[in-house]
């Protein structure tokens, strides 16, 4: 199978998840490009959010003509900008094992929230 074969591949699991639940492609997205993509833990992290900004964007529209949807929550994409901005600064510093293992963590604690609520 081709690198843009996989790539593909991934681009649609996130965003067939992405458009089921609203939001998790990521976490279906980096594991992806790390391990089926062979991409490296710089690139992945850099490449999930430049592949979901789209894809939420089309989920949103997509939800938005089928369920209401509330753009109540427009003014914390401020605070979500400048945290992600700073976690993208700082996320080049800190070693690929770190940025592993505490993706790992996160997923395991939504994974249990998932399951007990």
């Amino acid at each position: 199978m081709s690198n843009a074969t996989r790539y593909i591949v991934s681009g649609l699991a996130a965003g067939t998840i992405t458009g089921i639940l609203g939001s998790g492609g990521g976490l279906i997205l980096v594991p992806l490009l790390a391990i089926f993509c062979k991409a490296n833990a710089q690139e992945v992290f850099s490449q999930s959010l430049g592949i979901m900004l789209p894809v939420c964007i089309c989920s949103l529209a997509v939800q938005h003509r089928y369920a209401v949807t509330s753009f109540s929550v427009l003014p914390y994409l401020l605070g979500g900008a400048i945290g992600g901005g700073c976690a993208a600064v700082a996320g080049r510093r800190i070693p690929a094992v770190w940025l592993h293992r505490c993706f790992g963590i996160i997923m395991l604690w939504s994974g249990i929230r998932c399951l007990f609520s």
